[in-house]
């Protein structure tokens, strides 16, 4: 059977031809290329005329990622934006039709605020808002003096770009900030500074970290003396951006504190027939000189963390009895009161490197009242007996602290049925750049043994290896998005 056929809609052989524009055939028509909109550009748009008021509040960003506040394809005039976050490095982009207020991430509230953008007021120009604090908040303000108009395209997106970094709260004089990022003048982040409320004397460390993420009623921690290496060296006459305050300020650089060991209970010391608390005392043995040194040669300071018994005293393992309320030590107990990976077997102690509590390499922090300082990274640890006259035990590839011959074989500690109580030294870099304090274990009044020969400590004083948020995930928290605008029309779509 042969269909009816139209001239020049088939070929000889019956096969079809596409014929533009017509819709003869019922087959689509394939073009290469792009196709002109034959409408013209404000037939796309519909009125739409309203007031428009975009809110946000309490967001949580992580880093690598942004949040998209408006992306809309309308025309209309634009009244205001304020951004508030925790932290002065999170970046706000702004497109209005063609104009990008900075490519490819937007501004940030440190680099206006280093750069004394602060009350400048302009059609197209944010202006900062110094919060002072990471709970008051990093404010970023575009108030124009007139509404500013766009006929296509309004655009508002916020990055966090902070980079993860396991040197807060250690040693970064070396510290860059990721490529669309402003670089700290002072990389504040690092150790060397304390962060103090005196009301915050009784809370938990728990509690301590939080109020260092949002503190209120105090500043921030910030170690301000110290210096960023690439701007001395002059990177900055290349193009290098800088910024004020640093990146790891609100929730990005939340602390979380492990106590170690020594300073969690406190062991009895055998006195004649009786026992009383020996509690351990941390005492800065050495400050630090020419805070904070420079890359690859900081500043140290070396602290000993040491039992406060007698001149020849010992640990009790002999006097009373075992159990939960009992005055004496056992092996297990002996063991559990070791600090910084000093471990127990058999009757001498060695250092296991592999122990969560093993501090080389590791940031360090104390804390006592309502002050917590961040010491730095410990470089070396060592440990001796009655009053430094032994040799220093120290781990595998570990080395001398305060200058004794040193070993990695166990020290003896076991005297007879008693024990001997440890001296801790500890070596870090850069040290804290003013003077420590010397403070002991506290023994709360309500408080009972926790098991042999043991008793608990308040969170009043302690000291062990803290890390930060940062390592992971160095997040930003806004608590505050605020867009209004005026539109007028809609695009069709």
């Amino acid at each position: 059977m042969q269909s009816n056929r139209q001239s020049g809609d088939y070929t000889v052989d019956g096969s079809p031809i596409a014929v533009p524009g017509t819709g003869t055939l019922g087959i689509p028509t394939i073009f290469s290329g792009s196709v002109k909109e034959k409408r013209s550009k404000g037939a796309l748009f519909r009125p739409d005329e309203r007031m428009v008021i975009t809110e946000f509040n309490n967001l949580t960003i992580d880093t690598g990622t942004n949040f998209q506040v408006i992306d809309m394809a309308e025309a209309g005039e634009l009244h205001s934006i304020v951004v508030v976050a925790d932290n002065p490095y999170l970046q706000v982009f702004l497109q209005i039709d063609d104009f990008r207020n900075a490519e490819p991430n937007g501004l940030t509230v440190a680099e206006l605020l280093y750069n004394g953008d602060v009350t400048q007021t302009s059609q197209r120009r944010f202006k900062a808002i110094d919060g002072q604090s990471p709970t008051v908040g990093y404010g970023m303000v575009f108030e124009p003096q007139q509404p500013v108009q766009y006929t296509n395209r309004l655009r508002i997106i916020l990055y966090n770009n902070i980079p993860k970094n396991n040197k807060v709260y250690g040693k970064d004089l070396g510290f860059r900030n990721s490529a669309t990022l402003p670089t700290p003048a002072a990389p504040a982040h690092m150790a060397g500074a304390t962060f103090e409320q005196s009301s915050l004397a009784s809370v938990t460390l728990s509690e301590m970290s939080q109020a260092m993420a949002t503190p209120v009623g105090s500043p921030a921690y910030f170690s301000g003396k110290v210096y960023n290496t690439a701007a001395l060296n002059g990177q900055i006459l290349s193009g290098m951006k800088l910024g004020t305050d640093h990146p790891y300020v609100g929730i990005a650089g939340k602390p979380s504190f492990k106590s170690d060991p020594s300073c969690m209970t406190i062991p009895k010391e055998k006195v004649g027939a009786e026992t009383r608390n020996a509690p351990y005392r941390l005492k800065i043995r050495d400050s630090a000189e020419r805070f904070p040194g420079r890359q690859g040669a900081y500043s140290s300071m070396t602290i000993d963390v040491a039992c406060q018994v007698g001149q020849d005293g010992i640990l009790n393992g002999s006097n009373g009895a075992t159990g939960a309320s009992g005055p004496k030590l056992d092996d297990a107990s002996y063991a559990s009161s070791l600090g910084f990976g000093l471990t127990f077997a058999g009757s001498t102690v060695t250092f296991d490197t592999a122990s969560v509590n093993y501090p080389l390499g590791k940031r360090l922090y104390y804390r006592v009242g309502g002050q917590v300082a961040m010491l730095g990274v410990c470089t070396a640890v060592s440990a001796t007996f009655d009053n430094e006259t032994t040799n220093e035990v120290i781990g595998v590839g570990g080395s001398s602290v305060i200058g004794n011959t040193t070993q990695t074989s166990g020290l003896t500690a076991k005297v007879v049925a008693d024990y001997k109580a440890p001296s801790f030294h500890l070596k870090i870099e850069p040290g804290l750049a003013g003077n420590g304090n010397n403070f002991t274990t506290e023994v709360p009044s309500s408080n009972v043994s926790l098991t042999s020969g043991l008793t608990n400590t308040s969170e009043y004083a302690r000291w062990g290896i803290v890390t930060s948020q940062a390592d992971t995930n160095p997040q930003v928290f806004v608590k505050k998005i605020d867009v209004r605008r005026r539109k007028l029309y809609s695009m069709e779509g």
